[in-house]
């Protein structure tokens, strides 16, 4: 097994110390051999590469910058890993001859049929947006294909990396993978005009990123869909009525003993409509919601600007009442989620000592690996230093409690061996509950005290409704 190789599973087990959830959508259409380009946006520097490299059954050769390449146990990691330095101008003076040797590796790259990972950016991506790509991508794809007289096979395939929150640890994230663009597709207009294929094939892409990657415009328009994305619990049906009019015009003929069998049934069977990954869902739902925003900022601020009063009014109110998100995933389905709260309640307790042997012993290699590596100022070293300070301090951790169980404790070493042997399933149980914890805190019992607040809840109710239909008629007039 190559280092990559090794190098990439490590990460996917470490990867569970800083996100709650990595999804995948469309990864078939990476080529499974020939040349290809990996092109995503760049929202979070290093983890960017990480998480492609973790997601991504090929291995993928990484343009670095040259200055990462300076110190020789960082240069010499990066180069057994198959990264190719990249010289600009502030860094190095002879950065022109320099780079058309990096252009020669690239070359020879795609004719050995291998996969080069690129942030066309060039620079780390805005929040919600795709900025303008740089031409060198485009640039060095079609002198490949050129190269090979139109015929290397070369394809892009854009690359959308979607954090619900970048700016938290233990974010979700979802990378989404669009349908490839075949470089030697350009070789007319290539033949006739090089710079117009650089220029077309650099917008194109950066289109089928921007259609990968949630891509707002207007800041205000990014701003009001994610707060209409929250107010709206990541729904975007109206709400159904509540439990005394539902009963109300449910059949006479069925009797509550039957009712309440069916809402069991009912909780158990699996639903249709939740059978989709909720991270897909919710980035697509973000994404809809960007969108027929934007359409009808461009077609009728005016009642843009209506729909944000309304959803500022909607929070307002819901964070008054200290609902959260428990009223607003709890007004639809108030059988189901108490079943649901009851059942996270009764995890939470159960699992409650288990991660806390876990917490009592891993937190301090945790922390110190957490927050030492980020005195290095170097970015590269940085992120190496972290798994680097990881496996020294569970180390020297471990070792220090097997030493005192066995000379001051009195245990027998066959003991002590097995007590080591629970930390560390112990300590990614603690970090399984924290994210269980982070993820459901909201179906936890002692968050509803203001729950049975008929008054609030109604109100509640209108508001949201009112904000579902305002925005709905914003969607239907800017379709027509």
């Amino acid at each position: 097994m190559t280092l990559y190789r090794i190098f990439v599973r490590l990460l996917r087990i470490l990867s569970h110390l800083y996100f709650v959830e990595v999804r995948t959508l469309d990864q078939a259409r990476i080529p499974e051999s020939g040349p290809v380009i990996l092109a995503a946006n760049h929202p979070t520097s290093i983890l960017d590469a990480i998480l492609l490299a973790m997601q991504t059954p090929r291995q993928i050769h990484f343009l670095v910058k040259s200055g990462l390449f300076r110190n020789r146990l960082t240069g010499a990691l990066l180069r057994r890993l198959g990264a190719i330095p990249v010289y600009r101008p502030r860094e190095v003076e002879s950065h022109g001859a320099r780079n058309v040797e990096v252009f020669e590796k690239v070359y020879e790259l795609f004719e050995r049929g291998r996969c080069l990972g690129l942030f066309p950016e060039g620079r780390n991506s805005p929040a919600g947006k795709v900025t303008q790509l740089r031409t060198g991508g485009a640039r060095m794809a079609l002198g490949a294909e050129a190269r090979n007289n139109y015929q290397l096979g070369l394809a892009i395939v854009p690359v959308g990396l979607n954090f619900e929150n970048r700016e938290l640890f233990m974010s979700t994230v979802l990378l989404r993978f669009g349908p490839p663009l075949y470089v030697a597709d350009y070789a007319g207009l290539h033949r006739e005009d090089p710079e117009a294929a650089v220029r077309k094939l650099t917008a194109d892409l950066q289109e089928a990123m921007r259609n990968q990657a949630i891509h707002v415009e207007d800041d205000q328009v990014s701003n009001l869909a994610n707060d209409l994305f929250e107010a709206l619990g990541y729904r975007l049906a109206p709400l159904a009525l509540d439990e005394s009019e539902a009963n109300e015009e449910a059949p006479k003929a069925r009797s509550r003993l039957k009712r309440w069998l069916w809402k069991l049934m009912d909780w158990y069977r699996p639903d249709p409509g939740k059978l989709s990954d909720a991270v897909i869902t919710r980035v697509q739902d973000r994404e809809y919601l960007a969108t027929a925003l934007s359409r009808a900022m461009a077609r009728d601020p005016s009642s843009v600007s209506a729909l944000r009063r309304q959803v500022d009014r909607y929070l307002d109110h819901l964070h008054q009442a200290e609902l959260g998100q428990v009223a607003k995933r709890s007004l639809d389905e108030p059988m189901r989620e108490w079943l649901i709260r009851l059942r996270m309640t009764i995890y939470a307790l159960l699992m409650a000592p288990v991660a806390l042997f876990g917490l009592v012993h891993n937190v301090v290699p945790y922390l110190l690996a957490r927050y030492l590596p980020r005195f290095t100022r170097d970015e590269a070293i940085r992120a190496f230093a972290y798994f680097g300070v990881g496996a020294l301090a569970f180390t020297l951790t471990y070792s220090v409690f097997g030493f005192w169980l066995w000379y001051f404790a009195g245990l027998n070493w066959n003991w002590a061996l097995g007590y080591l042997a629970l930390l560390p399933p112990a300590g990614f149980a603690a970090l399984r509950y924290r994210r269980d914890i982070l993820i459901y805190r909201d179906k936890i019992l002692v968050r509803t005290f203001f729950w049975d607040n008929k008054e609030l809840v109604q109100l509640l109710r209108r508001e949201r409704q009112g904000v579902i239909e305002r925005f709905q008629e914003l969607v239907s007039e800017n379709t027509m």
